[in-house]
């Protein structure tokens, strides 16, 4: 393939596993609707971030291409406790501004959103945000305890198993990888979630449906005896998405982050 072939495949295989998909409108969690919003400037972009409360506050990270409204019956009950929150939108998604969001943006963001909306003692994360979150923790962010909902855990290079969806060559994914890593920071580019997440010294407590249809449950039970203060709640019948919505899960993450 000429080289001018090759890096336009590069470049749009890049957007596509990068950069989220808009929705047709960003979404506001309807208890935020009565906050005023915070521009929090970050290496990706402007966040839209809220907070309810004073004091120390739990940060809620959504997933990819996802917004802020994932957490309306939580941020609900939340509130309810007088527990401080703060939300926020990823880099690309919703109402934040920026291009990237798939990954270590995310990571960067929490990290902003934190120490401009903070103090921050407890996190509370959904799907891709998950990893988002347990890389800022290992790369020196301070939160006491975390809460991680349907976590993507399964092995092997996701570069190459999107490249097999999508029906693209080894070689772009590989170079759409390097791309990425030269920009997001090359000493990043040895993560790996089943070494990572056993690393985190904090209380963590993991929530997955039997039933979640796009991360298997079956990679959680197997990480869990790794991780010494870790404990599962497995729910039935719920999907990916309803999990971090379900009024018994939202109950249990609300105890223990309170």
């Amino acid at each position: 393939m000429p080289g001018s072939d090759f890096d336009r495949a590069v470049h749009e295989f890049l957007r596509e596993y990068a950069v989220p998909k808009p929705l047709r409108e960003a979404r506001v969690a309807e208890r935020l609707m009565t906050v005023r919003s915070v521009q929090v400037p970050s290496r990706w972009g402007d966040l839209c971030s809220w907070r309810l409360g004073s004091g120390p506050a739990v940060l809620l990270v959504h997933g990819w291409q996802d917004d802020n409204s994932l957490w309306s019956p939580l941020i609900d009950e939340l509130d309810r406790r007088a527990r401080a929150l703060v939300a926020f939108d990823l880099p690309g998604h919703g109402a934040s501004g920026g291009d990237w969001g798939v990954s270590f943006e995310g990571t960067d963001a929490i990290v902003a959103v934190a120490d401009a909306m903070g103090p921050i003692d407890a996190v509370v994360a959904h799907s891709a945000g998950c990893g988002m979150a347990v890389a800022a923790i290992l790369e020196g962010w301070a939160v006491q305890r975390a809460v991680l909902i349907a976590p993507p855990l399964v092995e092997g290079d996701r570069w190459r198993r999107y490249a097999d969806r999508l029906g693209v060559s080894d070689d772009v994914a590989l170079a759409a990888k390097a791309a990425y890593f030269d920009r997001v920071g090359p000493e990043r580019a040895a993560w790996n979630p089943r070494s990572a997440y056993p690393a985190v010294d904090i209380d963590l407590l993991f929530v997955h449906s039997r039933d979640d249809e796009r991360n298997p449950v079956r990679d959680t039970e197997e990480i869990i005896p790794q991780i010494p203060r870790a404990q599962l709640e497995l729910v039935d019948g719920l999907t990916h998405r309803r999990t971090a919505r379900d009024p018994a899960v939202i109950n249990v993450v609300a105890g223990f982050v309170a």
